[in-house]
């Protein structure tokens, strides 16, 4: 088989040259072992931006140690346990939203940056679709300190109240982690949107 000529990006040539030197692997090989993952892919329906956003998926599920599990199994386990002991359930979903809080801590520092970071792990969220973003203007404390305000919306959560209420406890988890107080929030079926300040003063 002969060997055809592309032509790349100068940035892209002088990565693909140091990640074939990582790899102990000629710029040839590397090159042809990409082109067919990305063809493999695109035989499939699928699209190239599709690969290092499933990819970086697949390697978080396995760092947070999540399992997939069908919707309606989780919302009958949902169900049954909030019947049972819904305090219990309620922490455990606030927890599990703390811990994974943290992990995204590690790619979003700060709380203007985690809106970008939620979109990139949107799958592993509990909802069909969440926004987070600052709302213009400030809220002002008993100091006279003015906080940035900050707002969750999350759509398409789930089919019953009672696992829309454990996903908005989610929520409340993934956010303490960023030193944010709720200071609002509203609860319909499948819907949730929430309103925080920073619970710090800009001089800290």
């Amino acid at each position: 088989m002969g060997r055809t000529n592309i032509a790349v990006d100068y940035g892209v040539a002088d990565e693909l040259s140091l990640e074939a030197g990582r790899e102990n692997k000629t710029q040839y090989a590397l090159a042809n072992e990409a082109l067919k993952a990305v063809l493999e892919v695109a035989k499939s329906g699928g699209s190239p931006k599709q690969i290092y956003p499933s990819w970086k998926f697949v390697s978080m599920m396995k760092d947070v140690g999540c399992i997939v599990l069908p919707e309606d199994l989780v919302e009958k386990l949902v169900s049954k346990i909030y019947e049972i002991d819904k305090d219990w359930l309620l922490k455990a979903w606030y927890d599990e939203g703390s811990r994974l809080g943290d992990f995204l801590k590690m790619s979003a520092l700060r709380p203007e940056d985690l809106g970008d970071v939620i979109k990139e792990f949107q799958v592993l969220l509990p909802a069909q679709k969440i926004e987070f973003k600052k709302v213009p203007g400030e809220a002002k404390d008993s100091s006279g300190y003015g906080k940035s305000m900050y707002e969750i919306r999350a759509m398409g959560v789930a089919s019953s109240v009672e696992s829309t209420t454990c996903a908005e406890q989610f929520i409340r988890g993934i956010i303490s982690s960023y030193s944010l107080k709720i200071i609002e929030s509203r609860i319909s079926r499948g819907i949730i949107r929430v309103k925080a300040v920073e619970t710090y003063s800009p001089s800290s």
